[in-house]
């Protein structure tokens, strides 16, 4: 099967609230997972077809501490054994299903599809602004029709707001300007690009509560986490003070030509002002709606490839550095020797 992405990386399978008394199916890089939930607590995850006939595990039920199939009644404990057949009074020797390991770090439930004694080696991005006091949080989820390559590219340009987003960007702000850095390592990419000074954004006047009139200085920056995670900020300064809203989009595989999105909204001002939720969660909303839309077209008119042949712009240099971490990935685990990325350095690439 060719696909492009890794396999030896956390990516979420669900968010921790999702995860209740059933048994939850989702795909996941081309293949069908059912998580559930143990008496303890204690989230697992297993390939979603019994070991007898195939039949889908989510369509079973969750007894105590076993996972039971909906068709024979075949009973799984949480590393995939069968330990009991009700139809005879032995367990057929080596009768199991594929256990995947998982990591719950709340919001997210974290799922590892290579192989099981690599994950020990490694853990998900961190998002401490989920859980910190004095952030308040919101959360959507949606399902793109388009590689997950697409959707990290997408989103490490942002050069196009000004023409996608025109009514939503601070009033005269035509274009962006290019990166004012670029920061790579063996496993990330990091941007920075700082705005001239402008008015506030409708969007910006109503969440801060500040002058609209008045001008202001933001950054937008950008990070590809993995190959799993993107994290983007938008900072207002105004009177000694950060206005930070950051958007962090867990981006899992669901299968070459479509993917799920698990987002989460974080702010850290206005805390517990129901108006101000509600407003940055529309906004966001609409943005996701938009960013869908292209998405999908491009992905209908030309997919991934015909996207990743165009003509690069400037604005693409962090997503290229993000392809090209990604590719080196994918050599090894082919177990090609592959050329570690000439930009493999935590110091900054490009300064203004």
């Amino acid at each position: 099967m060719n696909t492009n992405y890794p396999t030896k990386c956390w990516y979420v399978a669900a968010t921790c609230d999702e995860l209740g008394d059933a048994p939850l199916g989702r795909r996941l890089l081309g293949r069908d997972i059912v998580l559930w939930r143990s008496r303890d607590g204690q989230a697992a995850a297993f390939e979603d077809r019994c070991a007898h006939r195939g039949f889908p595990l989510s369509d079973g039920r969750v007894d105590g501490d076993l996972l039971m199939c909906g068709y024979h009644g075949c009973a799984y404990t949480a590393d995939g054994r069968c330990v009991r057949v009700p139809t005879q009074s032995y367990v057929p020797t080596g009768m199991s299903v594929r256990a995947f390991p998982v990591l719950e770090e709340p919001p997210f439930i974290w799922i590892w599809p290579g192989p099981p004694a690599a994950a020990a080696g490694s853990r998900p991005p961190r998002a401490p602004w989920l859980n910190e006091p004095g952030w308040s949080t919101f959360s959507d989820a949606w399902r793109v029709k388009a590689n997950y390559l697409m959707v990290h590219e997408h989103y490490l340009d942002f050069s196009y707001a000004p023409i996608v987003y025109r009514d939503d960007v601070p009033p005269g702000m035509e274009r962006l300007p290019a990166f004012n850095q670029i920061e790579v390592t063996e496993t990330t990419v990091s941007y920075t690009r700082v705005l001239s000074e402008a008015p506030l954004a409708e969007w910006e006047a109503e969440a801060t509560g500040l002058n609209p009139a008045g001008l202001y200085t933001r950054r937008e920056k950008g990070t590809f986490a993995s190959p799993a995670m993107h994290i983007q900020r938008w900072e207002l300064e105004a009177d000694g003070n950060t206005y930070s809203n950051v958007r962090t989009h867990a981006i899992t595989p669901e299968s070459d030509t479509a993917t799920r999105i698990f987002m989460y909204g974080a702010y850290n001002y206005a805390p517990a002002n129901e108006t101000v939720a509600t407003t940055l969660q529309s906004f966001v909303g609409k943005l996701v709606d938009r960013d869908k839309e292209i998405l999908e077209k491009v992905a209908a008119h030309t997919g991934y490839e015909g996207w990743r042949s165009g003509v690069e712009f400037q604005a693409d240099a962090a997503a290229l550095r993000a392809r090209r971490i990604v590719t080196v990935m994918l050599a090894k685990e082919a177990g090609r020797s592959a050329l570690r990325p000439g930009w493999a350095n935590t110091r900054p690439l490009i300064t203004r």
